[in-house]
């Protein structure tokens, strides 16, 4: 194995272990969907996260991971049984936190941060 292949594999564990951190904390799907991005990028596929979170996390983030897969959310929060959709104008409050929220973490070095409990 070469140096490269070593340090893209180490980064892919990293990753993967950053997503399990996120869905155990209960961090905002933006941040879900950033690293799901990163692992896509990766070649991993949707099952094999799905499994990977499964075993390693429990079901219930399982299913939610699903969700953001497939992309059944509403204003950046999974929708669960017995949950409402957001209204409109509950959706733009929601999505202009989330963009400010971006910008102020922007770059992977922030989104560690948010994972770990950073303000």
């Amino acid at each position: 194995m070469s140096d490269k292949e070593e340090v893209q594999t180490m980064w892919s564990e990293s990753l993967l272990e950053h997503l399990y951190l996120a869905l155990r904390k209960n961090k905002d799907n933006a941040m879900i969907l950033e690293l799901i991005e990163e692992l896509r990028a990766k070649e991993y596929d949707d099952e094999f996260l799905i499994n990977k979170v499964k075993m390693k996390v429990g079901q219930n983030e399982a299913t939610r991971l699903e969700g953001l897969l497939s992309g059944k959310t509403v204003g950046g929060s999974s929708l669960t049984s017995g949950e409402k959709p957001l209204s409109k104008a509950d959706q733009a409050r929601a999505n202009a936190a989330a963009k400010k929220k971006a910008e102020q973490k922007s770059g992977l070095v922030g989104k560690i941060k948010g994972i770990f409990g950073g303000s």
